[in-house]
């Protein structure tokens, strides 16, 4: 067919006049059907458009109005920055935009929905938790509460941050991943933009850490509890004999990583 034929939207049946979106098997779907199924925000789009069947489609315009009716009774109880919203009576969370931290556009998340995270900076890990493991490289949890430095130990110290982005995983084979950005430009590493950026982003760390923590059974947290608590005591120990001058840098560093499994 050609671009000025006429033709109706496999959805709505309506004229889809000429600013037609051609998917699976040449049927096409109009332009109020295209926003209305979430396609006009790019990271709504799972897979190329031409590739979607009308299943995707109404599955995708079903989910926008489940989503439209959550955002409506989301009730935040806890806000950090302009970034991220808990609501925590219901169990949900969302992004906020990245521009305005308005939350009109954003897609609302169950508690459950979280496999794990890990926040990265310049492209390298700084700290990762999730379902069935204790955070690592952030706060640990436990009777120390110490706080241990960072996953890798292999990032070159730089006085500036390009980027520094939290990575949500997700149990959504379509949508497996989720991304908030607290810096997306050269920042100094110095400034009280890039220190109150990066205590944000471990501040969303704890947070998660704390919702895992709420969805794995009793018996396994409080295992996982000891395991944090004991891998601190000893890094701690260890960090005695460092200042007696027992140990080398070297020999703790060689240590804590034992310990914490990295």
């Amino acid at each position: 067919m050609g671009i000025f034929s006429k033709e109706v939207c496999i959805i709505c049946e309506k004229d889809v006049g000429l600013s037609r979106t051609r998917i699976a098997d040449g049927k096409c779907i109009c332009p109020s059907c295209f926003k209305e199924a979430g396609f006009d925000k790019l990271n709504n789009i799972t897979k190329p458009i031409k590739q979607m069947t009308v299943e995707d489609i109404r599955n995708a315009i079903i989910a926008q109005k489940v989503n439209k009716s959550d955002l409506d009774s989301f009730n935040p109880t806890k806000r950090i920055g302009n970034y991220v919203e808990f609501d925590d009576n219901n169990k949900k969370w969302l992004i906020l935009s990245s521009i305005l931290g308005k939350r009109n556009k954003s897609t609302v998340y169950e508690y459950s929905d979280i496999v794990d995270f890990e926040l990265l900076e310049d492209g390298e890990s700084v700290s990762s938790g999730g379902l069935g493991r204790a955070l690592v490289g952030g706060a640990l949890f436990g009777g120390a509460g110490a706080i241990v430095g960072g996953v890798t130990g292999k990032k070159k110290t730089t006085g500036i941050c390009s980027s520094l982005k939290l990575k949500i995983t997700l149990k959504n084979i379509n949508n497996p991943v989720v991304y908030v950005n607290f810096i997306e430009t050269d920042m100094k590493k110095n400034g009280t933009i890039y220190k109150n950026a990066y205590k944000m982003a471990h501040e969303c760390l704890s947070v998660l850490e704390l919702i895992c923590n709420q969805q794995q059974p009793s018996s396994e947290l409080t295992s996982q509890q000891a395991n944090s608590s004991s891998a601190a005591d000893e890094i701690l120990k260890f960090k005695q004999l460092l200042d007696m001058g027992v140990l080398t840098p070297e020999e703790f560093e060689e240590k804590k990583k034992e310990l914490l499994k990295i």
